[in-house]
């Protein structure tokens, strides 16, 4: 004789996925942020060169940095709190879901389709730009992460 099925119990994600998966979100965020900043003409490596002037210079130049590290800081820490506190397997939210991935996915294409004509600087300098960017937006995503996560 079948036995009836079951429903699924709730399932807490571990902390190491949670941590994983808000750091991995943040700095794809950070990175978003810094192609659209470079589109509208704030470019992390034009940034550094601006950073010897003295005054306001300085200011506007630190903005797109303090921007990417707060994008990241804040997607971190939002999606480390919806997935500590929301058990698996989310079912009822499985239209919300659908609509936010489609939309999720046409603002990426979006962002990608003008990420390739923005490298006019050297393309090392552009590396370590990006790479020291991302390596802050890292940090901040886990810092986000650590604070809102459910303990």
């Amino acid at each position: 004789m079948p036995h009836p099925k079951r429903p699924a119990a709730d399932l807490a994600l571990a902390p190491a996925l949670v941590y994983a998966t808000a750091a991995t979100c943040g700095v794809l965020a950070a990175l978003a942020v810094q192609i659209q900043l470079s589109r509208a003409g704030s470019d992390v490596v034009g940034l550094w060169q601006k950073l010897s002037t003295p005054g306001a210079m300085q200011l506007r130049s630190a903005g797109p940095w303090w921007a990417i590290a707060a994008v990241a800081f804040v997607v971190g820490g939002v999606l480390a709190a919806v997935l500590s506190r929301m058990p698996l397997p989310w079912r009822r939210f499985r239209l919300l879901r659908w609509l936010g991935g489609a939309a999720l996915v046409f603002i990426l294409a979006d962002i990608g389709q003008h990420s390739g004509d923005l490298a006019r600087v050297e393309p090392g300098a552009n590396a370590l730009a990006s790479l020291a960017g991302l390596t802050a937006a890292a940090l901040m995503s886990l810092g986000g992460a650590y604070l809102t996560i459910r303990r």
